[in-house]
């Protein structure tokens, strides 16, 4: 429980293990503890004041408040262990030899993306950080991005594909940009810097302990749960540039994680794009090429794959694939339309059969999400799915 938070004085007290802990902070780290605090309360849209055990709405926000001002008075290795809550010498054994199981999966571009997942422990180590570090980053967060962000429950917007794509609609010329490699490209030394910056001002020991816990190889592993969030606070200051550089010339951009989209009302020139392009190397990141795309208004726009011409809507693709999915399932029962779904030859199992359903009750579901629950389309595939699975168990 976090009791009193006051920008006069240059403390923060909480309750470590039931004991009450002084933690204090440096000047700048309390200017962060304010802008989190203020972040909160415009969430909120409550008084300033105590933090008590209060239940209900904002309750969300507050603690993730409370974990990044618990992350952020951390000093000595000590105080991780006991933020962590793991022993010294477990917490010097995973430092020393970070254990992470490694395995591919297929892009839809083609190729294979390598997944480093870390063990047990260390996963739940890396989440109890990712919980301070989005509350740090929901502080400070620019409002061009929107990917890897928590979704507080009391929030009217959030932060998903929809609120990336609202700033593109109804623009003259879109353009979309991809960073290749993207946590691959985040070296350690970058996360050691971050750690040292006047966001954390960890002290180097602290820093390089943390980043040895975040990363593997030299960079951010894909598959560790600190890693979107490490990638946004890394991406802060490309972002602030890009934001104020786009606003000069009147151009709308947005970053979902590695998805860089602009659009404006007048045409995408080479300067431009080279200006843009600077921008990015001189971050250390590099444009994907094979992505990189630009569309007028007479063609089909794009942004994080949903369509932005005249409104954020899903792809048509889509809707006739989940009416088709409806169709063969209500007409030949689960079995067949797995089947087919899959293009398999022999029968599937009831593993595939459950994995069918969860795909196309996910594509349904995704559906509403853009479109609105109240969109006539979702309305009719959401009423179509409860009967036709009821038969589809039947047909078993």
């Amino acid at each position: 429980m976090l009791v009193p938070l006051r920008s006069t004085r240059m403390r923060i007290v909480l309750k470590i293990n039931g004991k009450g802990s002084f933690l204090k902070l440096t000047k700048n780290k309390m200017t962060l503890a304010n802008q989190i605090e203020n972040q909160t309360e415009k969430r909120n849209r409550k008084p300033r004041g105590f933090y008590k055990n209060r239940q209900g709405k904002g309750r969300f926000i507050k603690d993730y408040e409370q974990a990044a001002l618990a992350f952020l008075g951390l000093h000595r290795p000590i105080d991780l262990c006991s933020y962590l809550k793991v022993d010294f010498y477990a917490l010097q054994d995973l430092i020393a030899k970070p254990s992470y199981r490694h395995y591919f999966i297929p892009k839809k571009s083609g190729g294979n993306r390598q997944i480093d997942a870390p063990n047990q422990l260390l996963k739940r180590i890396q989440k109890k950080m990712n919980r301070s570090l989005q509350g740090i980053y929901l502080g400070i967060q620019p409002t061009c991005a929107h990917g890897f962000v928590i979704h507080p429950r009391d929030q009217i917007k959030a932060a998903n594909i929809v609120e990336n794509a609202l700033p593109h609609i109804g623009k003259k010329q879109v353009l979309n940009l991809d960073l290749e490699n993207f946590f691959s490209s985040i070296k350690a030394k970058r996360i050691r810097d971050l750690f040292k910056s006047d966001i954390f001002q960890f002290t180097e020991n602290m820093a390089n302990a943390i980043t040895l816990l975040t990363t593997i190889n030299g960079h951010l592993p894909q598959g560790a749960p600190t890693s979107p969030v490490l990638s946004n606070l890394v991406c802060l200051s490309l972002d602030k540039q890009l934001m104020a550089w786009c606003e000069e010339r009147k151009i709308n951009y947005t970053r979902y994680a590695d998805d860089l989209s602009f659009s404006c009302d007048e045409p995408f020139t080479l300067e431009v794009i080279s200006g843009i392009r600077l921008i990015i190397s001189q971050h250390d990141f590099r444009v994907n090429e094979k992505k990189l795309r630009k569309r007028a208004n007479n063609k089909k726009q794009t942004v994080t794959g949903l369509v932005v011409n005249e409104k954020v809507n899903v792809d048509r693709k889509l809707i006739k694939k989940v009416r088709a999915m409806l169709f063969d399932l209500r007409l030949n029962g689960i079995k067949a339309a797995a089947q087919k779904h899959y293009d398999s030859i022999e029968c599937v199992s009831d593993k595939k059969c459950d994995a069918f359903l969860f795909k196309l009750k996910g594509y349904i579901n995704f559906i509403g999400q853009v479109r609105g629950k109240e969109d006539a389309i979702y309305i009719k595939f959401n009423q179509q799915i409860v009967p036709t699975h009821q038969n589809g168990n039947n047909a078993k």
